[in-house]
């Protein structure tokens, strides 16, 4: 064995010796050539050690990557840490619609967005999928205008039995917007982040021409709205209506007053679908531990409103626009609320699980 591990370290010109003489000759002879410490390591990490190698390279590429980007120069210096951190774990992620989103932004602003005022991988505002029941209407495409404002993904669903797509047609090249023709009484199977459930006709012109339809869709629908919320872990938030207390007794009407309401009126349809529609969205609430919100809406006016659905002040519009006299019901000291409809949707970001929505004023204060 001593031979022949001689034999090798001296190279081929070598010849083998036996006894004490070869082992004195091996002593003697210099050892220059023989690798350190270190040099054995290196080779040992490069030949076995493989995957931690790569693991260092893909850290030195993703230092680079950050020190070279056009954010990093508009950091600031307390958050480069935290940047850092969190764009590690994200470097592979790819952004699918990046490029439409581009090009839909340049269109709209007509120029392109400042390299600098990129946001650091890791540190954007999650994009919410929103669905807006009842989106193409009257109060609906102005909760759609500002929820895509803000930034979110929008699916609206409208059977457009009052709304109209003229309402939303502006948001059509937007990557962010989607709209569905389809009856909230059928269930639909959609993966969001939130619901707002508006879907019913809100005139009594309109909900009285189906009673049946209308009660339907508000008990049938929100029921099917609740379910589908309740499946994707999602926040619902129902749109009621004033109209919950009837006849009221009590002015004004606060959160806690439980109202005056004939249930078998001709317009029950809607006051005691509406009083359902909110019995069963606390019993998702309580019973399912849903997060849901519930905003009763009092007398909305603005663009997009419907000129004959038989309201005051649509009313009052349409006959001065017709050069008629203004109707006043009664001897005009009935209490009205209202409110413009972009302080309406204002909604979209409730903090308490029940509000009433509006203003008070008398039907005379309208006219001055």
């Amino acid at each position: 064995m001593a031979t022949s591990e001689l034999t090798y370290r001296g190279g081929h010109d070598a010849q083998p010796q036996a006894g004490a003489g070869a082992r004195a000759a091996a002593e003697n002879k210099p050892r220059s050539n023989k690798p350190t410490s270190s040099t054995a390591a290196l080779r040992y990490v490069l030949g076995e050690q493989r995957l931690a190698f790569a693991l260092v390279g893909m850290a030195i590429a993703t230092v680079l990557f950050l020190l070279l980007s056009p954010a990093a120069t508009t950091t600031p210096s307390t958050s480069s840490s935290v940047a850092s951190l969190a764009a590690v774990g994200v470097v592979s992620r790819q952004f699918s619609g990046g490029a439409a989103r581009l090009a839909y932004e340049h269109q709209q602003s007509g120029r392109l967005p400042a390299a600098g005022g990129r946001v650091p991988l890791g540190l954007k505002r999650k994009t919410l999928r929103v669905v807006v029941t009842g989106g193409a209407g009257f109060v609906g495409s102005h909760l759609v205008d500002r929820l895509l404002a803000r930034g979110d993904s929008v699916i609206v669903v409208d059977n457009f039995f009052t709304g109209r797509k003229e309402n939303v047609a502006h948001h059509a090249g937007n990557p962010n917007f989607e709209m569905i023709r389809h009856d909230v009484v059928e269930p639909i199977l959609l993966e969001v982040d939130q619901i707002y459930h508006l879907a019913c006709p809100a005139s009594p012109v309109h909900y009285k021409y189906n009673p049946v339809k209308t009660i339907k869709t508000n008990v049938v629908g929100t029921l099917n709205m609740l379910g589908l919320a309740k499946r994707v872990g999602a926040r619902f938030l129902l749109t009621s209506t004033s109209e919950v207390y009837g006849d009221p007794l009590q002015h004004p009407q606060v959160e806690t007053y439980w109202g005056n309401v004939n249930p078998i009126g001709v317009r029950s349809c809607y006051d005691e679908g509406k009083r359902t529609a909110e019995t069963l969205t606390m019993d998702y609430h309580r019973g399912a531990s849903l997060e849901v919100r519930i905003a009763r809406i009092f007398n909305t006016y603005g663009p997009r409103m419907c000129i004959d659905d038989g309201r005051v002040v649509s009313n009052f519009v349409a006959q001065a626009l017709r050069k008629e006299p203004l109707t006043v019901y009664g001897d005009g000291k009935q209490t009205r609320s209202f409110q413009y409809v972009s302080d309406l949707c204002l909604f979209s970001d409730p903090s308490t699980t029940e509000v009433c929505v509006g203003g008070r004023y008398t039907t005379t204060d309208g006219l001055r």
